[in-house]
């Protein structure tokens, strides 16, 4: 009897064990930090939600390469799908395999068969893979890439090859991966490419090739009551003491929180606000890893991602980071409107900080309508033709979203367009630019 008795007793132990848990587990994902004023009250700072480097890191595009056809995809299923498999292979060392690419080597990497190419809008530091990813070696080389391309075609069944591309500097690193149910991944890769759409690749001499739709588009266009984000909020989390902020109306579009060390300034009109901390200018570069993870770490602090941001662009000589602003796997861009998060570093902490002051996260559009797009390749020969555009310059051709204000009502509409990237910067194609073509037509 006394036997029967303790092993019920274990049973019992081991249910409050597993209770405690997910108790645990539950209170540290939920967890709201809080600062303590000099009155002794605590302030809640938590503003949206925490994000993983694997939310930040993402790529905009992929391209699936099969005999004598590409296939594009800019869905986060199939994307998501192949870095989901990537975490369970054992990823051997990185290496160099060549210092000096030149375009056209690049462009027939990615166009040889049962090949998968991410593309990313800037260069990662291989090391930053590190935290999602398992590497037999962890001493990272000082590599970068903004391709990583999947490579299927060798015979082995449990290994692939993978190749790490920076396009800016020219350079290639190769690492093998091992552990790998090939044969499950790929026959799931074939079954996503089967609902691509075919890509053509467009050549131009001596750059790299740009990837555009084949046919026609359908993008649905979205009208919401967007949601503020009261700027309060980001008010008590980036100033050490709250209570002590003195704020001032400027004019009627701008008001300004500051104590003796920052200072923050928030324009109603982009509905963003920007922050500042003097103390903290910094003329040294920044380092590539430490940009992205202490960028993450400390939106991270308030809980302050707001929406579906992703890394964008780094500038290592003013230690400058963004990050831009999708809906439904596509980019955001706005003229008055801020679509991104931005953050340059100084002495061991954010120098300036820009923010948005709105989510599309927690908003519901009260309105929706399916908008057909012109096919990339159109796009691309309309482009070719006009006399004031030079189409040598263009470096990419993506849908992207454009977020404005309804001049009649208290509405944000996200309409669909083509844009295409120049000097880094990129540049809308409107239905009126686009004149007599099928573009933008419900």
């Amino acid at each position: 009897m006394g036997l029967k008795y303790i092993e019920q007793l274990k049973s019992v132990v081991l249910v409050l064990l597993i209770f405690l848990s997910f108790t645990l587990t539950f209170a540290i994902w939920t967890y709201s930090p809080v600062i303590q004023t000099s009155e002794g009250t605590t302030v809640d700072i938590s503003i949206a939600q925490k994000k993983k480097m694997e939310d930040v890191i993402k790529p905009y595009r992929m391209i699936i390469s099969q005999e004598g056809e590409l296939k594009g995809s800019y869905n986060s299923k199939p994307i998501e799908f192949i870095l989901d498999n990537m975490k369970n292979w054992e990823i051997q060392t990185v290496e160099l395999a060549s210092n000096k690419l030149n375009t056209d080597q690049i462009n027939e990497f990615i166009k040889k068969p049962n090949r998968a190419s991410l593309f990313f809008a800037a260069d990662v530091p291989v090391e930053v893979l590190g935290t999602t990813l398992k590497f037999a070696n962890p001493a990272f080389p000082d590599a970068y890439f903004n391709r990583l391309i999947i490579d299927w075609s060798e015979e082995a069944p449990e290994h692939m090859n993978l190749y790490f591309i920076s396009t800016s500097q020219q350079k290639m690193y190769t690492a093998t991966a091992e552990q790998v149910n090939k044969s499950g991944f790929t026959d799931r890769i074939l079954k996503y490419t089967e609902k691509m759409q075919v890509y053509n690749e467009i050549i131009t001499d001596n750059k790299l090739s740009l990837y555009v739709s084949s046919s026609p588009e359908k993008i649905l266009s979205y009208t919401y009551s967007i949601k503020e984000i009261e700027s309060e909020k980001f008010k008590d989390a980036l100033f050490n003491n709250p209570s002590l902020v003195r704020s001032n109306s400027v004019g009627t579009n701008e008001l300004q929180f500051t104590d003796d060390s920052a200072l923050m300034r928030v324009n109603f009109n982009s509905r963003s606000f920007g922050y500042v901390h003097p103390a903290s200018e910094n003329d040294n570069p920044g380092v590539p890893v430490d940009l992205i993870q202490n960028s993450l770490n400390f939106v991270n602090e308030h809980n302050g991602w707001t929406d579906d941001y992703r890394y964008y662009r780094m500038n290592t000589d003013n230690s400058q980071i963004n990050y831009q602003l999708y809906f439904a796997d596509l980019p955001v861009f706005g003229r008055e409107i801020s679509t991104e998060i931005s953050q340059k570093w100084g002495v061991e902490r954010v120098y300036q900080y820009y923010h948005p002051l709105y989510t599309l996260a927690a908003a519901v559009p009260f309105k929706t309508r399916e908008v057909e797009l012109a096919s990339g390749q159109s796009v691309y020969d309309f482009l070719s033709n006009a006399t004031d555009i030079n189409t040598d310059t263009i470096d990419d051709v993506i849908i992207g979203y454009y977020l404005s204000r309804d001049e009649t009502q208290p509405h944000f509409n996200l309409e669909p367009s083509w844009y295409y990237l120049e000097s880094g910067s990129w540049i809308p194609i409107s239905p009126e630019l686009l004149g007599g073509m099928k573009y933008g037509l419900e």
